[in-house]
């Protein structure tokens, strides 16, 4: 008797250890949990009101560029705006990322990102990141303004064509 229960526990054992078992513990509700957990960990780590703040500089700066000189008072008023109406909006965003990322990971990316972002590093990682979209945005919007009186008239003409 104590034979097949050891054959039992060996086999038991195995499967537990293969890919195959691993895989089908890899449900939408298992990677939409360690999403919720993910999201919770990076938000506490996450300055909202720095990466709220990259969306307005780049009107400022561009404001400057054309030659409008904005007053301290002016610029604060413009953050003082920006926060009230986006820092909300952009959590509720943010915090939906849970169902996003249940959707395109595989659970074990999820708790890799986790994990990640639970050691010092992922935590200072995650503090810049808002600095990082700063850094990108001009670029972005250039392109953006540079390229669109090109495609406009582009796009009419594809949408009047059947």
């Amino acid at each position: 008797m104590v034979r097949p229960a050891l054959a039992l526990a060996v086999s038991l054992g195995l499967a537990l250890a293969t890919p195959a078992f691993a895989q089908s513990t890899d449900t939408y509700d298992a990677r939409l949990a360690a999403a919720r957990s993910y999201i919770d960990a990076t938000l506490r780590d996450l300055d909202v009101a720095e990466l709220v703040r990259t969306m307005y500089r780049p009107v400022i700066d561009q404001l400057a560029a054309s030659g409008m000189q904005l007053t301290q008072s002016q610029i604060d008023r413009i953050e003082a705006l920006y926060l009230a109406e986006m820092t909300q909006p952009l959590l509720d965003i943010l915090n939906q990322q849970d169902r996003v990322m249940a959707d395109l990971f595989t659970l074990e990316e999820i708790r890799t990102l986790a994990a990640f972002y639970d050691t010092p590093v992922g935590r200072s990682v995650m503090q810049k990141l808002p600095r990082v979209v700063e850094a990108q945005q001009p670029a972005i919007l250039g392109m953006v303004q540079g390229t669109m009186p090109r495609l406009i008239p582009q796009i009419q003409a594809i949408i009047q064509t059947p």
